[in-house]
């Protein structure tokens, strides 16, 4: 088993999986502060939900499908044994393995995860989304006189995209040295002011040349938001030409290796996201107040994902539902199910999973955000009309 690179693709796949004698989810977070025991208490949790599951199994009646489970957990133990090792990075670690092929899809995170195994016909996938939804792709941008340098931050992990040089025109300087003798003084002084105006503008164009690749770059990874740091006389430039959601940032720090720049604009990150959150809520409940492409509440949300109308999917991360999902896989509240439709207490990784199978962006909200949504039940959708 090798942890694979996770991203919105990755999670697609991993919600088509299908099973019926069922599909194996397992949750595990490698608490760095419990490190330091001989068998760390978070191995010790998964071990116990392991056992129960395999009691579970052990007492089911449907022989040919017990035998089945029980056989897939004793082939997965060498997999366990990389979930479990504490020297693999990654904070929060996830597989999934279906029971009736060798098929393991594995990611490792620097985002905690609620210790859990769970068995259903389809992956279970609903503590991973609103673990990534914490720490949604941002773009780290370091400016300095010196040149740039780009980092790619999500779900707690940061990939340095390398930078660019600016180039100092130091030849000028030889060129415009002044004469000699008396006057030698005074149009030193002055070489030196046209001098540094011409390293001023050089800097300038140099800065602004950047700012359209920044844009792009931002455009290509989804970035959510973009973080500019370092001098503001330097930020001021760039940020009106990227764009989209700009953070600026006073601080000199090009210096921080990419994990701690993280760590420093974490605050700023969160404070964003929550703006978004509120934002994204109210232009939900005026389209939908207004008769336009928004569904607020379980009713009008799960009718449109039947309709396959929904574009972004809003959820409160602790939200609890009620209601079914019809063999032909559309999905109903309680009052509205058909009465053949049995109740289902997992109707959020339902409507993850009929988000994600459309296409539509799932959005999980929590704090102020998740606040706003609560007179929608915690629930809404932008749709796509």
């Amino acid at each position: 088993m090798e942890f694979e690179r996770f991203d919105r693709a990755a999670l697609r796949e991993v919600v088509s999986m299908h099973d019926e004698r069922g599909v194996l989810s397992f949750y595990v977070t490698a608490s760095p502060q419990e490190e330091a025991a001989v068998k760390p208490a978070w191995r010790i949790r998964f071990g116990n939900e392991l056992s129960e599951l395999r009691e579970q199994m052990a007492a089911i009646p449907d022989r040919e499908r017990r035998l089945a489970v029980l056989n897939r957990l004793d082939e997965l133990e060498t997999d366990f044994e990389r979930l479990l090792d504490p020297t693999e990075s990654g904070v929060g670690r996830v597989m999934f393995a279906p029971v009736g092929d060798d098929q393991v899809r594995s990611f490792s995170l620097q985002l905690p995860m609620a210790d859990q195994v769970v068995m259903e016909s389809t992956a279970y996938v609903r503590p991973l989304v609103n673990a990534v939804e914490t720490a949604p792709p941002a773009g780290l941008v370091v400016l300095s006189r010196d040149g740039l340098k780009k980092i790619d931050y999500r779900y707690g992990l940061t990939e340095d995209l390398g930078g660019t040089s600016f180039e100092v025109p130091v030849e000028d300087w030889k060129q415009m040295r002044g004469p000699s003798g008396t006057e030698f003084s005074r149009s030193t002084a002055t070489h030196r002011d046209r001098f540094e105006r011409r390293i001023e503008e050089s800097l300038t164009r140099q800065l602004r040349a950047a700012a359209p690749e920044i844009a792009e770059e931002a455009r290509r990874r989804g970035w959510q938001t973009v973080v500019l740091l370092g001098d503001v006389q330097l930020t001021e430039i760039v940020a009106p030409l990227v764009g989209g959601d700009v953070l600026q940032v006073d601080a000199v720090v090009d210096s921080l290796p990419p994990a701690k720049l993280a760590e420093y604009v974490e605050p700023q990150l969160r404070a964003a996201r929550t703006r978004h959150g509120v934002e994204l809520v109210e232009r939900t409940r005026d389209a939908a107040l207004s008769g336009g492409p928004g569904a607020l509440g379980l009713e009008e949300t799960l009718g449109a994902l039947n309709d396959s109308r929904v574009a972004q999917l809003l959820l409160d991360e602790s939200g609890e539902w009620e209601g079914g999902q019809a063999a032909d896989g559309l999905l109903y509240p309680r009052n509205g199910a058909r009465e053949e439709v049995p109740p289902d207490p997992t109707m959020g990784e339902r409507m993850i999973e009929r988000a994600l199978d459309i296409d539509a962006e799932v959005i999980v909200l929590d704090g102020e955000a998740a606040q706003h949504l609560a007179e929608s039940g915690g629930v809404a959708a932008m749709l796509r009309w």
